[in-house]
């Protein structure tokens, strides 16, 4: 072999190499991206709060919290299906286990009258106590006299369960639905698009459904449903500056399934 083509060929295989080493340096694993958010194997029980002869929270629009914290629940099941995840409902749905898609993934029908023991049995029954796969979201909207109040928080129990859950849906999902702030937006009204919601840090309530539960649980209360521009997005959305139009009970939705996979997969950092 000449010297010309002995070099030729190192050339070639030096070339082959690094196109090797190339492919295995940078090409992204296959599904590496899904496994940093999949909820493969984790048990989610949802509970959409108040129900039944038990309203809830009541604006001046007629919407009640029963109904929209039901939505929001609809919402986000489907959300964290998607994420793989199991996810069990205390009123909702198909209770029965004859529609094939819901496969008996509730405890209760829609407008059922829940106490907190139905809840927490439902959330222990379908879920149970397996601390690191197994949580519980109670979704709350809340309310007041005042119609101009409007803050997010996340209520938690017994710290040593439930204060990691409720920081994690807090601090990395409700938070989102802040996207500006102003000391006193009541007197200074916002502009289209702004969402001038305060936040109220996580703190701990003796709620039977959080301190029975045998998993994390977390209170989750998004929005004040009596605050007037809330009342306004939840029934006809809220507008952006793009002028785009977005479903509200949504947004709440993907702020929790945000702080849920934060959760399982915290932020590094």
């Amino acid at each position: 072999m000449t010297k010309a083509n002995f070099f030729g060929v190192w050339v070639l295989a030096a070339i082959l190499v690094a196109g090797i080493l190339a492919a295995v340096t940078f090409s992204p694993a296959a599904g590496a991206q899904d496994a940093t958010t999949s909820l493969a194997g984790k048990t989610i029980v949802l509970d959409p709060g108040h129900g039944g002869g038990d309203t809830g929270a009541r604006n001046a629009n007629g919407l009640t919290e029963k109904s929209q914290n039901l939505l929001v629940a609809y919402a986000l099941r489907e959300r964290l299906v998607a994420h793989g995840a199991k996810v069990y409902l205390t009123r909702g749905g198909d209770p029965t286990g004859d529609d094939p898609i819901l496969n008996d993934d509730d405890c209760n029908p829609d407008d059922a009258t829940l106490s907190n023991n139905d809840r927490y049995t439902c959330a222990n029954s379908k879920a149970g106590p397996v601390y690191g796969d197994n949580i519980l979201i109670s979704i709350h909207m809340n309310g007041s006299t005042n119609t101009a109040q409007d803050y997010t928080t996340s209520l938690y129990g017994k710290p040593s369960k439930d204060r990691t859950l409720a920081l994690a849906i807090f601090n990395n999902g409700l938070t989102t639905l802040k996207v500006t702030t102003r000391e006193d937006y009541s007197t200074d009204p916002p502009t289209i698009g702004e969402t001038l919601i305060k936040t109220r840090s996580p703190y701990q309530f003796a709620s039977g459904v959080l301190l029975k539960s045998k998993m994390p649980a977390t209170l989750a209360e998004s929005v004040f449903i009596t605050n007037n521009r809330e009342g306004q997005w939840l029934m006809d959305g809220r507008p952006t500056k793009g002028g785009d139009i977005l479903d509200r009970r949504e947004e709440i939705a993907a702020a929790l399934e945000q702080g849920i996979v934060s959760y399982f997969y915290p932020p590094v950092g």
